[in-house]
């Protein structure tokens, strides 16, 4: 549900709709007036026309910023990481290595890539071990 909120300017000469962002550290709504025919004033985005061109849209598509410091190959990277830790966790609990509760949460969507990885790992450890006795 989106409200209108109507606010008064120029010492109530001129009726505007308030900027709709909402500050993350207070949760309270931006008190500047909205841009002529947005939803937020020109500080939160409301000059923001996006790219223009094919190429500038391709190229903001595929980089699929956030702040500019995090990339596909990095959240991609970060997935691997977490699917790894849960493989882990399991085959830990599994074999006995580990008491205790486990991680709380959805468990990694790409746990299934990473296992067969972890049994390479696996198969390799118990072969040296066997090889040692």
């Amino acid at each position: 549900m989106s409200k209108n909120f109507e606010m008064l300017t120029a010492g109530g000469r001129i009726r505007c709709t308030q900027c709709q962002a909402t500050a993350k550290s207070t949760r309270l709504q931006c008190r500047r007036p909205a841009t002529k025919g947005k939803r937020v004033c020109k500080l939160h985005g409301g000059h923001s026309t996006g790219p223009k061109t094919p190429g500038g849209r391709q190229r903001c598509a595929e980089a699929r910023l956030v702040h500019g410091q995090e990339t596909t190959s990095m959240r991609k990277e970060r997935r691997l990481a977490s699917a790894r830790l849960a493989v882990l966790e399991m085959a830990g609990h599994a074999l006995g290595f580990m008491q205790g509760g486990r991680t709380r949460g959805r468990k990694p969507a790409l746990m299934g890539e990473v296992e067969p990885e972890l049994n390479h790992v696996v198969r390799d450890v118990m072969l040296r071990q066997a090889v040692k006795r």
